[in-house]
């Protein structure tokens, strides 16, 4: 009987077990009594396909990640709507158990919730929390362009229509040469290209008059065009755009900075209420920048590492209001067609 008895409860205990394991998927404090966060990996969800930019960096930080915290992380995948679609899947099917991340592509992804309407509310159901890095936009022109100047460009927009090629309406480049255009009374024409190839031949060829996309994009393509301002001041990307001027500095304007920037994101209940989990996963990114093995991934994966820079959840916010603002305010030539 006693043995019996001994069984019974080794077999209730380990069903008890199991079940206040998976409780603790959502409940802080059975997570907490698991011990030390984290105790599993981690899952991160990317809200474009896989094998583009936002992997690529997501993966050379979790690289590095992955020895600090003692867990590997895992991915996937939901592309579509400019974000609207990864973004809804995590807002409201993923836990709130600190176990899922989002990592993202922070501006045009922002757009896409400031013009769209989705369900979602930044930051009320999802707070970008620790910017990883971001690349300026820029305004350039092709080489043999008559356009030698940000000043030149804005007075012939004064006199007719100038036209800009983009990669897609709901960028940062586009909002930039809107706000551009109305502070200055000048009148710029956004023509999407569906990528940025086609978007930078359509300058260089002269089909457009300018383009706005990245500064890595423009500083790739060398003497086939010529950057004529920045909407960010990054001396390390200034230097290699022969020092072009900021937007602002030029027409004494109050724009404020555009990039393509990506970052981490979590749910916001979390960040609110799992103090261990905030700190934990604060405390681990910032450590990344400061490691060297950080550059030795983005090197491995011949990826830029120009731009990588560390803002913590004051920024992020920053950039989540600023860029809302601007893209409510040009939401009708905003929206894809």
């Amino acid at each position: 009987m006693t043995k019996k008895f001994g069984q019974m409860n080794r077999r209730l205990l380990l069903k008890t077990g199991a079940a206040a394991g998976a409780a603790g998927l959502f409940a802080p404090s059975l997570l907490r009594a698991q011990g030390a966060y984290p105790n599993r990996n981690i899952n991160v969800v990317i809200a474009t396909g896989q094998g583009g930019g936002a992997e690529t960096t997501a993966r050379c930080f979790t690289n590095v990640l992955r020895t600090d915290l003692g867990v590997d992380f895992e991915y996937e995948f939901h592309p579509g709507a400019g974000g609207q679609v990864g973004y809804e899947l995590y807002a409201f099917k993923r836990d709130r158990d600190g176990y899922n991340l989002l990592y993202s592509n922070m501006h045009p992804e922002i757009i896409t919730y400031a013009t769209q309407n989705p369900g979602y509310k930044l930051p009320g159901d999802i707070i970008h929390f620790a910017k990883t890095g971001g690349t300026p936009i820029v305004i350039y022109v092709g080489a043999n362009s008559p356009i030698q100047s940000l000043e030149q460009l804005v007075d012939e927009a004064k006199k007719r229509t100038v036209t800009v090629a983009t990669s897609r309406l709901p960028h940062p480049g586009s909002i930039g040469v809107l706000a551009l255009g109305e502070a200055q009374g000048a009148d710029f024409n956004l023509i999407p290209f569906g990528g940025g190839n086609p978007t930078s031949m359509a300058a260089i060829t002269g089909e457009t008059d300018c383009a706005v996309l990245t500064a890595g994009v423009a500083i790739s393509l060398g003497e086939q065009v010529r950057v004529l301002g920045t909407f960010r001041d990054v001396p390390e990307f200034n230097a290699m755009m022969n020092n072009a001027p900021t937007v602002n500095s030029v027409f004494g304007t109050t724009i404020p900075d555009l990039e393509l920037s990506q970052g981490w994101a979590m749910h916001t209940e979390v960040w609110e209420n799992m103090p261990e989990v905030r700190e934990r996963l604060v405390t681990a990114i910032k450590a990344t920048f400061t490691n060297p093995e950080l550059k030795k991934q983005f090197e491995a994966v011949n990826y830029p590492y120009d731009g990588i820079e560390y803002g913590d959840e004051t920024v992020c916010g920053e950039i989540v209001k600023n860029t809302t603002e601007l893209a409510q305010r040009y939401a009708d030539r905003l929206r894809d067609s």
